[in-house]
């Protein structure tokens, strides 16, 4: 569709999506100060109507879109991005960055961000576990008892934390201590094997510090965060009907793995910003919105769930902003 009536159906969705009501012809002229008259504006939004992009609640209100009218939306939006200028990619952030957070931490604020900068549900999916591979460790004496240990990654990922030590560690225990783990991790040491007595003081204190360092809880296949603000987006509907579909949304999502297939085979192994209106081989979906971006790779996928009605222009800048934010942090 293009012309005069793509471009009438787009002002209903874009009123819609700020007002949440039926909309008219006259709000039309006074919205976006048409020199169409009223009666041609009726005249296209019947037919829009025929169409199945628009339909009226009721004989004398206005007009609602319809999941197809939510659809030509976004993507006449999505398009809109996709020919602007692209987004420069960002630095790669020096690592460790100044203040920034351990993985699984950055990762949940990330979806923390989506969901308030967006008001629907901000959902990450991490990378997968073999990309945290250890590949080596570094080992510096802060102060007695102390150790700085870095962690770099098979990705590259740097990570820093403190550990303890015997206070009375000399230079070359360190020395030989991080050698160790060097040739352990490269051989995937298993860090429950038992060491004999004849092992130095540095390898008992390098089998140690593996066993800390791998000590992390594992990432859940799935981040999501900001319910309440998902379920007042959704209570625009009716009460009652948000609260059947946070049920709906939230038994969907006990089954992770599922979630994650079903979202790769949304994108298609394509890269960039996507959005998915109203998902009809899945009930849960079919009158919500998914708006998805890659990072890091093609399998790592972040993005927001949202009503039909979502802002598609703010969702589009917070989703594209924080996946190309988070592949300069991994990279």
């Amino acid at each position: 569709m293009r012309g005069r009536r793509a471009r009438i159906l787009v002002e209903v969705v874009d009123r819609y999506i700020r007002t949440h009501q039926p909309v008219s012809s006259q709000d039309l002229v006074r919205a976006y100060h048409h020199r169409l008259s009223s009666a041609t504006i009726r005249n296209e939004l019947h037919a829009l109507e025929e169409e199945g992009y628009l339909y009226k609640p009721h004989p004398s209100s206005g007009r609602v879109p319809t999941v197809q009218g939510f659809r030509f939306f976004a993507q006449w939006l999505l398009a809109m991005v996709q020919d602007a200028s692209p987004l420069p990619s960002l630095p790669v952030e020096p690592q460790p960055a100044p203040g920034l957070p351990p993985l699984p931490d950055l990762l949940r604020r990330t979806a923390f961000l989506l969901a308030g900068l967006t008001g629907g549900l901000g959902f990450v999916v991490p990378p997968r576990p073999e990309a945290f591979r250890c590949a080596g460790v570094v080992l510096r004496e802060i102060r007695p008892g102390a150790l700085l240990a870095a962690t770099i990654s098979e990705s590259g990922l740097v990570e820093t934390r403190i550990l303890l030590c015997p206070p009375d560690l000399g230079p070359e225990d360190l020395r030989d201590a991080e050698q160790w783990l060097v040739q352990q991790l490269r051989g995937n040491l298993n860090e429950d094997t038992l060491l004999g007595p004849w092992e130095g003081r540095a390898v008992q204190l390098a089998h140690r510090l593996l066993r800390e360092l791998r000590e992390v809880p594992p990432l859940s296949c799935l981040l999501a965060e900001g319910w309440p603000q998902f379920l007042s987006e959704l209570a625009v509907h009716s009460p009652g009907w948000a609260l059947k579909k946070i049920q709906a949304i939230l038994q969907l999502l006990q089954d992770e793995p599922g979630f994650l297939e079903l979202l790769r085979d949304l994108r298609h192994g394509e890269s960039g910003l996507m959005a998915h209106v109203g998902i009809e081989q899945i009930p849960e979906l079919e009158d919500l919105s998914l708006v998805t971006a890659s990072y890091f790779t093609d399998r790592e996928i972040l993005g927001v769930a949202g009503p039909l009605w979502m802002d598609y222009a703010r969702t589009f800048a917070a989703v594209r902003y924080l996946a190309s934010r988070l592949q300069s942090f991994l990279r």
